[in-house]
């Protein structure tokens, strides 16, 4: 699942390393981590999804109301 025109490759190892307080990790527990990273970031865009499609929903609601309030002024 990648986002239009964004490149998405998986993190390495040494990529997590780099960030302040994974440093020590070793191989295992790095790829742990990663795993446990991807899994938070895949329930974080479904929340999102899901908000977005009921929030465009609302507000196309909205739009026909406000349409037919318009229609019953003429």
């Amino acid at each position: 699942m990648g986002a239009v025109g964004l490149k998405s490759s998986r993190w390495t190892p040494e990529r997590l390393r780099q960030f302040k307080g994974f440093e020590n990790f070793s191989d295992e527990e790095a790829e742990r981590a990663i795993e446990t990273i991807e899994r938070l970031a895949r329930i974080l865009l479904s929340i999102h999804m899901r908000n977005y499609q009921e929030n465009e929903k609302s507000e196309n609601s909205s739009k026909l109301r406000e349409g037919s309030k318009e229609n019953q002024e003429w």
